[in-house]
């Protein structure tokens, strides 16, 4: 019953903060960068580093550091879960694929690149966002990293606290959220929980690795994102049995 609990509770953490920090209390004025240069999104980079050191960013993070912190107790009973229930391991080999720097940056720059040469504005937009955030993800997660330099569950390195792969799916669901509405951002944000649990799977990454490595993502693409969506939500975390809760409600 413990380790359904365990099970449950993982779920749980990964799943329910994505509506919740995917969206902010309070209204955005920044603009997007100029489509009259093909490099726009990388000159957007430094705007966006400054833009992500903000409360906003600290409403998304420090919810998901609580439900990181009540789930890291679980977090060897969890990855000795995922080797033992999650497998067979090439159910979830797409995950640890797909969810890498190469496949998420090298997509959203793609999609970008087809927009620009086609001269279509909404996928020109939405690339760009894409490729915003998944640089931005990627700086803000590989500093913690090093900062942070936690031992992977296997012991290959110190670099598994935030997960860079949950961070990019989740940044490309966030994003993808923002343009599309739920219809998009529930398949969307589905995709980086298999994604995240692939990475335990896969003994890279802890519980509270992946949860952490969400909200990064999350954080990331809500700050090149700002005033795209006009939902607004209200953020709570609250500690549960075996783990911790975070709720939204709209507002």
């Amino acid at each position: 019953m413990r380790r359904l609990a365990v099970t449950i509770c993982c779920l749980g953490i990964l799943a329910s903060p994505v509506p919740a920090l995917a969206q902010s209390n309070e209204p955005a004025t920044l603009t997007a960068p100029s489509a009259a240069s093909f490099w726009a999104p990388f000159t957007a980079i430094p705007g966006d580093v400054k833009h992500f050191a903000s409360k906003d960013t600290l409403k998304i993070l420090a919810p998901a550091a609580v439900g990181a912190l009540f789930g890291s107790q679980f977090d060897h009973e969890g990855i000795d879960m995922a080797l033992s229930r999650f497998q067979p391991a090439r159910v979830f080999m797409p995950g640890n694929v797909g969810g890498g720097f190469v496949a998420q940056t090298g997509g959203a720059f793609a999609l970008y690149t087809l927009g620009y040469v086609t001269k279509s504005e909404k996928v020109r937009a939405l690339g760009s966002d894409l490729v915003r955030s998944q640089i931005l993800t990627q700086l803000t997660v590989q500093a913690a990293k090093y900062a942070i330099h936690r031992p992977r569950p296997d012991n290959s390195d110190k670099m598994s606290l935030p997960s860079g792969h949950a961070a990019g799916t989740f940044a490309t669901a966030t994003v993808l959220q923002r343009h599309f509405g739920w219809k998009v951002g529930i398949p969307a944000y589905a995709a980086g929980a298999y994604v995240a649990t692939s990475r335990m799977s896969a003994n890279k990454h802890h519980l509270s690795d992946v949860v952490m490595g969400a909200a990064f993502g999350i954080a990331a693409a809500h700050t090149v994102t700002v005033g795209t969506s006009t939902h607004r939500f209200e953020l709570n975390v609250s500690p549960t049995r075996g783990g911790g809760a975070v709720t939204f409600t709209k507002k």
